[in-house]
């Protein structure tokens, strides 16, 4: 899926309570938790670890303030929103996980929105995502913010076996 960053965002309204801030240090630990609660049944997101987070963050692309945190009033992380800057004319959506304590609270538009913001601030000209095609919510929050999809942007990732029976 794919957002011009041309076409006007929502303002941020976060809820009270909450605060979106950067990484930081002292958060790996707290992050990895959340990932792993929020993508527990993914098959690769969820799985990932300590070495995977440093190698991640090893990168060139990565940047702590395009790792957005929400956290309540005592520090607690409720989710987090993970940008990522390919170039000077696109950024992505990498990956978006909310806690499951604090589900059903709208922080994943917030903190979707938080990220857009970062990324248009950044002078990207397009936002791109990768959404698996049958996570029917997350795909209504995306285009609820203006991304579309387009066939050319479909990619298999794996694929379940077909039988096919033949008769004798």
């Amino acid at each position: 899926m794919r957002r011009p960053t041309a076409v006007p965002l929502p303002g941020l309204e976060v809820p009270d309570g909450v605060t979106i801030r950067d990484y930081g240090d002292g958060d790996a630990a707290a992050l990895l938790a959340v990932n792993a609660a929020a993508f527990a049944t993914h098959p690769e997101q969820g799985a990932l670890d300590r070495a995977g987070l440093d190698e991640r963050m090893a990168e060139a692309w990565f940047d702590p303030a395009g790792l957005l945190l929400a956290v309540d009033p005592d520090g607690t992380l409720l989710g987090f929103h993970w940008t990522k800057q390919h170039d000077a004319a696109t950024g992505e959506v990498y990956v978006v996980g909310i806690a499951p304590e604090a589900q059903g609270r709208g922080l994943g538009r917030v903190l979707t929105l938080a990220g857009l913001h970062h990324l248009a601030a950044r002078g990207v000209a397009e936002v791109i995502l990768y959404v698996e095609s049958d996570n029917a919510p997350a795909r209504r929050l995306y285009e609820g913010l203006g991304f579309t999809h387009a066939a050319a942007d479909t990619h298999v990732q794996y694929r379940r076996a077909h039988s096919v029976e033949h008769s004798p």
